[in-house]
Parts: structure tokens; C-alpha cells; sequence
């Protein structure tokens, strides 16, 4: 954790103040109170949800009152089975001002952390401030949400069936595509094509095939963005299969796995095929479904190439992948530049803008637990003080991180892994995530000053240069990044 002042440490486990409401799918919903009532329990009492709808949980809204006006520091922790089971992200904190009729709603931000669809999810709170805290139980059933008398073990005794909430987070995949499979089909030569990818991940393709005589072969596809000569989705898959005598139940279904990797939103998806050992495959016979969006072409040259029609295929994604907002900030006491991905230490640091300056600079990452194929857990290491460090973090690729573990250098406290990002290949980001971030270097080692920033744009990289600073180079790519 980066270094706070003597007050600011002090005030460290007082909490971070709520952040704004995330914008994720929202998973479960349960009426609140009309307007802004609360028909309360005191917050000592526990919550869970069974049969989680989601892959990841982001946020959780409630609605708060207090028996004392004023200001509290309310804390949340989410648990994955009962309430004694692991720790869902990291607990968050919200400062808040509480009246003792009208509720207040307060979002807090568990940071998209994966969880097993299905799962039992319980949430349990404490707070501090003058007075109890109470939170809206609301006015209706709700299907697989229970409060609980209190927050033994397992589940202590359901309550009510049903509290006032929101939840959100990612949804499970989603099926894009399922144009139904005929018989027969085109040579894999041909290529197919998908416009207005309404997803952000690319999960499976299930595509049909025959061949005109029983036999092995190896048949390799490949999935790419844009154009049949675009940027690489994921890995290309290979697979052998076995076909039987044509006309005599000889046709499979095979179903591709690319593994959630990322792709544009709206966006183009090809795909081609190689047939690596073996005789003729046709692929994907004519749809008995009306797909618009699914078009199989002549050949793969040219951006799309000639359009011959529709074919059957399925394809699964999400339609989110799980951003993760990184900002940076400022430590005008030390001039140095430090990045954080992690909610509940943005609001933290949000509380004390003298010590900690946000620059405005932000970008977009993933989550790195659950992060699409192809990205990479971006590993952080804080250099503190009292092991004769910088007070400053370095942030690098997996081998960075193994580098710096195996020196054995006791300076470096590993503090896990922050956000996940693609990586540039020869310098170059890829297609689906194009803009680049670069690292600058102070080079104030032997003054035992040293600090990294990293930024979003060029123009912050070569002011950073001119101010004398080492430019590294590009060394994330991030799909999105802001001003």
C-alpha cells in the first residue's frame, strides 16, 4: 500500500468514501422502499444471495439511515459460500452523512471479481459514527436474496426472503449467434464473417462440417478482427476429427473454444479455416435460420471479399468483458506518479486530495483474476521506507514480476497483481487494443528517488522526456484509454 502521511495513516482505517454507481449489467434487483423510505434493519444483520446470476460481482446498492444524524464509515465485505468464506475483492468503505428519515443509497465497489455463477454470495457490515446504521429492507419478495438474523454460521437464520438492492455485475455468456446447422456446405477455403459483434469477449464457435470420404483430418481455425488480414483474436484452434462415410451420418458439429478472448464491441469478426493434414472438409451448410449478420464469402482476400450468403453457426460471448478504471495521481510532497486500479484504494486516496492529486489521466484495464485470453495480470511492487526503498511502486508484465522475486531483494514488497492489459508485440499494440502505455523513468536511483509514470498519451510521455525523465517505451496496451 502506498505511504500516507502520520495523519493520513491514522485516518487509513477510518475508509474510503462510496464511489459513483458502476455501470455493469445489473444482476438482481430488489424494490426499495417508495421514494426515498427506509423500512430498516439494523446493518448487523446479514444478507446473502443464492444461485449468483453473474460470472463476476462489481457493486451492491443499499439504502441507509442512522438513529443519529451525521457522518458514518460503513463497511462491506462480500464472501463467497457462508460468511465465514473467502473475501469477494477487498471490503469497501463508505463515508457517508446519514439523516434519520430520508434513506440514503450508497454504492459499494467490490471490484468485478469473478465469482461462480451459482454461487452463494453473502454480504455482512459494520459501521462507526454516532449512531446505529439501519438498511432498507424494502417492501417485496425477492427470489434468492435472504436477510439473515445476524451473521453466524453457516447462514445463520433466514429473516426475510428479499431486502432492497441492486447488484451488478457481468453476466454470464451469452449466446450471439445460433443460425441452424444444414447439410452439405462449401469447401473451408471460404471464409465467414459476423458484423455487429454485439459482445466484447469471443467465448465458442460451433460450426458443422462434412468431407466427401471417411477420415482424419486436422482442421485449424482461425479468428480475426476487422478484415480476413486483421489482428489475431485469442489463439488460433486446431483439432482432429473423424468423419464417417458421407451421406451416412458423416457430418459433426465441432465447437471451437477461444476462451473469452477480447474483441470490439459492434465490431467484424472472420474467421478461416486451414486444412492442415488430410483430404477435402465443407463447412457450415446453409442456414435454415434467418442471420443477417452471418455471411460466408468466395475466398479470404480483400477486406470481406464477395458475399455468397448466410451459413449455419453458433457463437457465444459476453457482452462485457470487465473493465477496470485505472487512475493515476500525484504526490506533490514527493513528485512522484503512482497508478491504482483497486476501488477501494482510489476512494481512499480521494479523501486526502492534498497529499494525493488525481491528474485526470485514467485507463481502462481488466480485472486480473478472470481477465480475457490473450492479457496479462500486470504484477505491483511497492518500495517503501522502512526497507530503504522510494516510496514508489513499479508495475511490470509476469517477467518483471518473476525477475524481481527472484533477485530476492527485500526492498521490493510484492503487493499481487492490480489490473490485467495486453502487451505490445515489437512495439506494436494490437488491433482490438490499441493505444499505448508508456513508462518514463526519473533515473533518481542513486538518490534513492527513483519513480516510473506511466501515461496514456504521448504528448505526458515526451513532456516527461524533456523534463529528463528515461522513456521505456511502450509497455501496455489498454483498448480504451481517456484524455
Amino acid at each position: 500500500m502506498i505511504a500516507l502521511s502520520s495523519i493520513a495513516r491514522a485516518a487509513l482505517i477510518a475508509g474510503a468514501l462510496a464511489a459513483l454507481p458502476s455501470a455493469a449489467e445489473q444482476l438482481v434487483s430488489c424494490a426499495f422502499s417508495p421514494g426515498a423510505a427506509v423500512s430498516g434493519d439494523l446493518i448487523s444483520r446479514g444478507l446473502y444471495l443464492n444461485n449468483f446470476r453473474g460470472q463476476s460481482l462489481r457493486s451492491i446498492k443499499l439504502r441507509h439511515t442512522a438513529s443519529v444524524p451525521g457522518s458514518y464509515k460503513i463497511t462491506l465485505t462480500a464472501r463467497l459460500g457462508d460468511f465465514a468464506g473467502s473475501v469477494i475483492g477487498e471490503p469497501f468503505t463508505a463515508s457517508v452523512n446519514l439523516g434519520t428519515t430520508v434513506g440514503t443509497d450508497v454504492t459499494y465497489e467490490l471490484g468485478d471479481i469473478p465469482v461462480t455463477p451459482g454461487s452463494t454470495v453473502t454480504f455482512a457490515m459494520t459501521a462507526t459514527g454516532p449512531g446505529a446504521v439501519f438498511y432498507d429492507t424494502g417492501t417485496v419478495l425477492c427470489a434468492d436474496v435472504y436477510e439473515t438474523e445476524d451473521t453466524s454460521l453457516p447462514l445463520s437464520t433466514i429473516r426475510r426472503n428479499g431486502m432492497g438492492l441492486e447488484v451488478r455485475g457481468r453476466a454470464v455468456p451469452q449466446t450471439f449467434y445460433d443460425c441452424a446447422f444444414g447439410s452439405g456446405g462449401d469447401f473451408v477455403s471460404r471464409g465467414i464473417f459476423l458484423a455487429n459483434y454485439p459482445g466484447q469477449t469471443l467465448r465458442k464457435v460451433a460450426l458443422r462440417y462434412e468431407a466427401s470420404s471417411a477420415g482424419a483430418r486436422t482442421l485449424k481455425l482461425t479468428a480475426r478482427q476487422d478484415g480476413y488480414d486483421g489482428s489475431v483474436i485469442g489463439e488460433p484452434q486446431t483439432k482432429i476429427l473423424n468423419f464417417g462415410v458421407p451421406g451416412v451420418g458423416g457430418g459433426q458439429v465441432v465447437e471451437w473454444d477461444f476462451g473469452g478472448a477480447f474483441v470490439k464491441q459492434n465490431g467484424t469478426i472472420t474467421f478461416t479455416h486451414e486444412l492442415v493434414r488430410g483430404g477435402d472438409v465443407f463447412h457450415s451448410g446453409t442456414t435454415l435460420a434467418t442471420c443477417p449478420d452471418v455471411i460466408e464469402t468466395e475466398g479470404t482476400t480483400g477486406t470481406l471479399d464477395i458475399n455468397r450468403g448466410t451459413r449455419g453457426i453458433r457463437v457465444t460471448g459476453d457482452r462485457e468483458a470487465g473493465y477496470r478504471k485505472v487512475v493515476e495521481y500525484y504526490q506533490p510532497g514527493l513528485r512522484h506518479y503512482f497508478v491504482t486500479g483497486r476501488p477501494s484504494e482510489q476512494a481512499l486516496l480521494d479523501q486526502y486530495p492534498e497529499l494525493f492529486q488525481r491528474t485526470g489521466a485514467t485507463f481502462l484495464a481488466f480485472p486480473s483474476q478472470g481477465a480475457p485470453l490473450g492479457s496479462v495480470p500486470i504484477c505491483r511492487f511497492y518500495l517503501p521506507p522502512a526497507r530503504g526503498g522510494s516510496n514508489s511502486h513499479f508495475y511490470g508484465q509476469p517477467a518483471d514480476c518473476n525477475a524481481v522475486i527472484a533477485t530476492g531483494n527485500p526492498t521490493f514488497q510484492f503487493e499481487g497483481y492490480d489490473f490485467a492489459l495486453y502487451t505490445p508485440i515489437s512495439g506494436n499494440c494490437p488491433g482490438y487494443a490499441p493505444n499505448k502505455i508508456y513508462r518514463s523513468f526519473n533515473n533518481r536511483v542513486a538518490q534513492n528517488d527513483g519513480n516510473h509514470r506511466y501515461t496514456t498519451t504521448v504528448g505526458n510521455y515526451n513532456s516527461m522526456t524533456a523534463l529528463g525523465w528515461v522513456a521505456e517505451g511502450a509497455v501496455f496496451c489498454s483498448d480504451t484509454t481517456a484524455p
